[in-house]
C-alpha cells in the first residue's frame, strides 16, 4: 500500500517510491509519531486503527526522543 505524498517529508531518508505501509509499518509509525503532523496520524488511524498506533507507541516508548509522545498517543489513540 503506497502512502500519500505528504509522507515524503517524514520519510526523507528512504526511497519514497519503494516505501509501503505494509512492508515498512514500524518505520512509518515511528516517523509519524516522532516527526509527523496530525494528518499523518489521522491517515494511519484510518488505515491501521487507533489501537495500533497506541500499542506501537507503548511498545516503543523508550526509543522516542520526547517523553511526551506516549502520553500524547494515549490521549489521542488509547482507550
Amino acid at each position: 500500500m503506497s502512502l500519500p505524498k505528504y509522507f515524503k517529508s517524514i520519510l526523507w531518508f528512504a526511497d519514497f517510491n519503494k516505501v509501503s505501509l505494509k512492508k515498512d509499518r514500524d518505520i512509518v509509525l515511528f516517523q509519524a509519531l516522532e516527526k509527523g503532523r496530525m494528518e499523518h496520524l489521522k491517515y494511519l488511524a484510518d488505515k491501521l486503527g487507533a489501537k495500533a498506533i497506541y500499542d506501537f507507541a507503548r511498545k516503543n516508548s523508550q526509543k522516542f526522543s520526547r517523553k511526551s509522545i506516549l502520553p500524547f498517543a494515549k490521549v489521542m489513540f488509547g482507550k
